[in-house]
């Protein structure tokens, strides 16, 4: 590769990095065409951006910016996965598949500049996603109101169990 088409290839990178909070380092090594494609395909599900680059390009493209701690893991086969819309999508995905390939390993991560190791990066993929921490919430909003109402029923209820028990009383 020319080095023109290096730095253009690095700058688009950076551009698309900075974009994002938060990626990952995943080490490929070993794998199957056909187990790459499938992981190809589940992070395409996933809404997430799965590349392959060399590591000298990866360096050039996080060095001056807030990524530029995870140059330390930029080591051996190197490809970056991340999702512009949920941080731990692309931990998630990748955790699920390397339950099942053996030669698929996670190397690590970075989120708003912290460095994440295997373990950080799982920790990550155990996230809710923007989705389920809207739902959330939505659920701790209605819960005020919720019990407000169930209160304000409490009186009433509460009365016309009584009212019941009198006529049973009287009935018998």
């Amino acid at each position: 590769m020319q080095r023109q088409n290096k730095h253009d290839l690095s700058s688009k990178l950076r551009d698309a990095l900075s974009a994002v909070p938060a990626f990952i380092l995943l080490d490929y090594t070993g794998m199957t065409v056909s187990e790459a494609t499938t992981l190809r395909n589940k992070f395409r599900e996933g809404e997430c951006t799965y590349q392959v680059f060399k590591n000298s390009t990866v360096h050039y493209a996080v060095q001056g910016t807030r990524h530029e701690p995870i140059s330390s893991l930029l080591t051996g086969m190197t490809a970056i996965a991340y999702s512009p819309s949920d941080p731990g999508a692309a931990a998630r995905i990748a955790r699920e598949f390397a339950r099942d390939a053996k030669n698929f390993k996670i190397k690590g991560g970075i989120v708003e500049g912290t460095v994440l190791d295997t373990a950080g990066v799982l920790r990550l993929a155990d996230m809710p996603g923007p989705r389920e921490l809207k739902a959330q919430f939505l659920a701790l909003l209605n819960t005020p109101a919720t019990s407000f109402v169930r209160v304000l029923n409490a009186g009433p209820q509460s009365f016309l169990y009584l009212l019941n028990a009198r006529q049973d009383q009287l009935a018998a």
